[in-house]
């Protein structure tokens, strides 16, 4: 009598399963694969069609019955992930390559439809990406592979669009029509090249956001040649961070109409006709921008309760910032550097220091006699705008591991900046947590320099050990609280390393979830010119 045969068929737990010379894998495992192995190959024996319908990202595609004529296009050291539609064709190709002397053969087991059924990334090729877009269901990603692509978008639904590079991925509008036209909440656009939309005197922009839209996010983009950049209308909660906009764009690189809440964070504004306009907007920051050969480089007219927070103006033909029937924006910490005029204030009484600092005007003639960083007297702007607390130096900010920015004020250049957390391995003086940074004289001339650093005491907690090519150098605290210390230092000008330890070392408890924000301290006293 024949005995019965006992299956059993279950997915795979703790480890692969060698078969016939290769390892099966359950989907989960694969998918670890391709995230954590850069290098790995992840090989589609499919045909065409089936490929085109849906793959895993970056799959190559050889169809089985061609895969033994084209096994040189594969190296035998790699690691192979191979997959089909269930299984049956990939196992069967696995072999194929085992008995050809393949090292590391991986089979996916149950294919794409098991990769599929567990909510993986589905990669599905479209002739156009429009035709992507329109095929896409709410909150749905479309990737977008390297290449030219002559299209003007039209976004309508909850999407999240991204290209593979921000270079590479490029999308010309030749002259003629805006390119991404988005008319729906929750998008995000990042990394594309976009250029060549239609003329500005049409409305024409590179990306354009109109119709009370929320949760738009246009980020790390590069913006060349186009009428305006991007431009929103009755928006709010927008982020626009990270976008470098080149020249010759023919307006208004950033333009931002009857909106709220919208974030403008650390954009390179290049070589246009404009840079950033707010008009008729409220609670929007403008923050770590650098405007450069503009005519102008940010106007603000009819807006109030904004702030404007790090940015570097400079070299603009009209003005670094032009203020029109606006108030009580805070405007701080900017740099303002060889404009053909800083400022013009048209009708508007603004605060243009924090209470505590100001900004730093390359025309500013008064001294620092008490060694804080910040001049002694004044800079006048009109009678009704003051900036009590010029900065003697040029404000930067520098991100770190702990999730809270360093900010520093100096009349050095600060060739780098580095922050070691509790974790390192890196010491100073036996401490794991340290900032090191490598600051030179901006001039040939210079002999004399200061730092001004903002520290959180998530980042390090005082009282600080600071050494000067590794000489001890005394500092003054002029701010301190339970939150923050602010330190100054000066020193005789050469190209120094500077670094700062806490002066009894110990690795502080960094909280398990931190949002990073800018931290921003306002105060409202004032003190006469």
């Amino acid at each position: 009598m024949t005995p019965f045969l006992v299956m059993v068929l279950s997915s795979w737990i703790g480890g692969p399963t060698e078969a016939t010379g290769y390892t099966d894998v359950a989907v989960s495992d694969a998918k670890t694969m391709v995230e954590s192995k850069p290098s790995l190959v992840i090989l589609d024996v499919r045909n065409q069609s089936e490929y085109d319908v849906g793959h895993i990202r970056n799959a190559k595609l050889i169809p089985i019955w061609d895969l033994s004529a084209r096994l040189n296009e594969l190296n035998v050291s790699d690691e192979i992930l191979m997959y089909c539609m269930a299984g049956a064709r990939s196992a069967t190709a696995s072999q194929t390559l085992v008995d050809d002397g393949f090292l590391h053969v991986y089979h996916m087991l149950g294919g794409i439809t098991a990769w599929a059924n567990e909510g993986y990334p589905v990669y599905v090729r479209y002739p156009s990406i429009q035709e992507a877009i329109n095929s896409a269901n709410e909150g749905d990603t479309v990737f977008v592979s390297s290449g030219l692509y002559v299209e003007h978008l039209t976004v309508n639904k909850s999407l999240t669009l991204f290209g593979e590079n921000e270079y590479s991925t490029i999308i010309d509008g030749t002259d003629d029509g805006t390119i991404f036209y988005v008319t729906a909440s929750n998008v995000s656009i990042s990394d594309f090249t976009i250029q060549y939309c239609g003329c500005s005197c049409q409305g024409y922009c590179g990306i354009d956001v109109e119709g009370n839209q929320q949760n738009v996010n246009i980020t790390n983009n590069n913006l060349a040649s186009n009428g305006y950049g991007i431009k929103l209308d009755q928006t709010q909660m927008v982020l626009i961070s990270n976008n470098t906009i080149t020249g010759p764009n023919r307006d208004w690189s950033i333009l931002v109409f009857n909106s709220s809440t919208v974030l403008i964070l650390k954009n390179n504004v290049t070589g246009n006709l404009n840079g950033i306009e707010i008009e008729n907007c409220s609670d929007t920051m403008v923050s770590r921008n650098t405007v450069l050969n503009s005519f102008t480089g940010i106007f603000v007219s009819n807006s109030n309760n904004d702030t404007f927070f790090g940015n570097t103006l400079s070299s603009n033909k009209n003005y670094g910032i032009y203020v029109r029937q606006s108030g009580n924006n805070t405007i701080f910490h900017n740099s303002f550097l060889g404009n053909t005029r800083h400022v013009l204030n048209f009708n508007s009484m603004d605060f243009w220091d924090n209470g505590a600092e100001g900004n730093y005007w390359s025309n500013y003639t008064g001294v620092d006699s008490d060694f804080d960083g910040i001049g002694d007297t004044s800079h006048v702007l009109d009678a009704d705008n003051t900036d009590h607390y010029p900065l003697m130096g040029l404000f930067s900010s520098f991100s770190t591991s702990a999730g809270t920015d360093v900010d520093v004020i100096s009349n050095s250049t600060i060739q780098s900046f580095e922050y070691s957390g509790p974790d390192s391995t890196v010491k100073y003086y036996g401490s794991n947590t340290s900032i090191v940074m490598q600051v030179s004289n901006m001039t040939g001339d210079q002999t004399y320099g200061f730092c001004r650093l903002a520290i959180s005491h998530s980042v390090m907690s005082p009282p600080y050990n600071i050494t000067i090519n590794g000489n001890p150098v005394p500092y003054t605290s002029t701010f301190e609280n339970d939150t923050l210390s602010i330190i100054y230092f000066s020193y005789q000008h050469s190209t120094l390393q500077i670094v700062i330890v806490p002066e009894f070392p110990f690795a502080p408890l960094l909280a398990l979830f931190m949002i990073a924000t800018l931290a921003v301290i306002v105060y409202r006293r004032k003190r006469s010119a």
